[in-house]
């Protein structure tokens, strides 16, 4: 009977463990994301505006992963560029798992653009719960001199 109750209690303790174990990681996923975004973010804000106005130039820079978090590299990574204040025209740029970067729709004219409201977001399998996780942030950046 002891034996058994000893079971008991060690199986319990290494159950709560696990559980603990599994919210760690989820807090970690949480804060890789987070980091992710503002990583994300801090790059098209240090950019030249006409980076953020030509596809090939949105493209080229969201092959590479925001940093070297490993969250970073498995998110689906969404960017939404949109002129500030009318939303129009507006671009999404996809970045998937594999590096490959899509646009919808193909090209957008931002010719007439002095502010441009850009969306940054990331959808990641979490490894707690079998959920999606999320993380996003937005921001207006204008067209100017960097000084």
């Amino acid at each position: 009977m002891a034996a058994t109750l000893v079971a008991v209690f060690f199986l319990s303790i290494f159950e709560v463990n696990g559980l603990c174990l599994r919210f760690i990681s989820a807090s970690k996923e949480n804060v890789g994301a987070t980091e992710a975004v503002h990583d994300r973010l801090e790059q098209l804000r240090n950019g030249d505006f006409s980076t953020l106005t030509t596809v090939s130039s949105m493209k080229s820079l969201l092959a590479q992963a925001a940093n070297s978090s490993p969250l970073a590299k498995k998110a689906i990574e969404t960017v939404t560029v949109s002129n500030y204040p009318s939303g129009t025209p507006t671009i999404t740029y996809t970045r998937a798992v594999n590096g490959t970067v899509s646009s919808a729709p193909a090209t957008a004219d931002f010719s007439s653009a002095t502010l441009l409201r850009v969306d940054v977001a990331n959808q990641w399998s979490a490894t707690f719960g079998n959920r999606t996780g999320a993380a996003q942030t937005s921001t207006v950046i204008a067209q100017g001199v960097k000084k």
